[in-house]
């Protein structure tokens, strides 16, 4: 009688080990972003401040805002998981690579984001909780899906990135002054032209995914001449601390001259639309901001 064999065959499954899953959690907080986010929110504490620094309440004021702000990021690759499975500058993130699962993803931002406003209601201040809060809604529940529904959706989303400075601004004054809203018009009028330029260069990628931003939609001389508008009214309002008496004179001078190589850019763009110009307007702008917030922190009043 013919005997048979059993042979059992184990499959394996790799599981991420600690580290590389720590990568991913830390990936989906969007590093890059996120760092911009502090950077910026410190400058803006330390622009308002007005007696000796607390660097205890600074660092904890950061602690707070990275918290949020991470939360809210990796938030908004759970909400995108599936538009970012399908563009290939965004495949590779944690959700759609698989190396964190969309529940996952969900929980650790809620909790994360949610501890970072509670942090900063209870450790800093309410008013800089509610202006962080602020950010994260209007950038996950208003910029976020109107992107595929409105080029208008470029003018929303200036908004979080407008409220950089008021989250630092409010977490060192406990109030909301004129020289904070200055700070927040000049990062609604950078924004615009940025979430422009990024359009631009990857249209493809959004096209696919029916984004509707305005670069999509539009000649490309619609978004352009966008881009030249803003960057008109970036220059003078860019020197408005000065009269507020938050800088000395090399500042606006700086500010100045800054804007100028920014405008020379972007209409040598609106003029000669190739992929070279429009890195060169991205670089421009990525460097503008710091650079700008740099100089105004530097150049204080003693």
């Amino acid at each position: 009688m013919p005997t048979f064999m059993m042979t059992h065959t184990h499959s394996t499954v790799d599981v991420p080990g600690f580290s590389e899953k720590l990568r991913a959690y830390v990936a989906l907080t969007k590093p890059r972003a996120l760092a911009m986010i502090v950077f910026t929110s410190a400058l803006s504490y330390l622009i308002a401040a007005t007696r000796a620094i607390d660097l205890g309440h600074l660092a904890a004021t950061c602690f707070g805002i990275l918290l949020a702000g991470g939360g809210s990021l990796a938030l908004n690759q759970y909400m995108e998981r599936r538009l970012d499975s399908q563009m290939a500058r965004t495949r590779d993130r944690p959700i759609p690579a698989g190396k964190v699962s969309a529940t996952e993803a969900a929980v650790f931002s809620w909790v994360t984001m949610l501890t970072g406003y509670a942090f900063l209601w209870f450790f800093i201040n309410p008013l800089a909780s509610m202006a962080t809060m602020a950010c994260g809604v209007s950038y996950n529940f208003m910029y976020t899906p109107m992107k595929r529904y409105s080029s208008f959706s470029s003018w929303v989303g200036a908004i979080p990135g407008g409220m950089l400075p008021i989250m630092g601004w409010t977490a060192v004054r406990n109030e909301l002054e004129l020289g904070a809203w200055v700070l927040f018009s000049i990062l609604v009028l950078w924004q615009i032209p940025h979430a422009l330029i990024i359009s631009i260069r990857h249209q493809k990628d959004y096209a696919a995914v029916g984004m509707k931003q305005l670069p999509l939609i539009a000649p490309y001389l619609t978004s352009a001449r966008q881009m030249v508008i803003n960057v008109l009214i970036l220059v003078p309002i860019s020197v408005m601390p000065f009269f507020l008496n938050m800088t000395e004179l090399t500042y606006p001078l700086g500010a100045l001259i800054l804007g100028f190589v920014l405008y020379v850019l972007v209409v040598r763009y609106a003029f000669q639309p190739n992929d070279h110009h429009a890195k060169w307007v991205f670089i421009a702008l990525n460097a503008y901001l710091p650079l700008l917030f740099l100089l105004m922190y530097f150049d204080r009043p003693a």
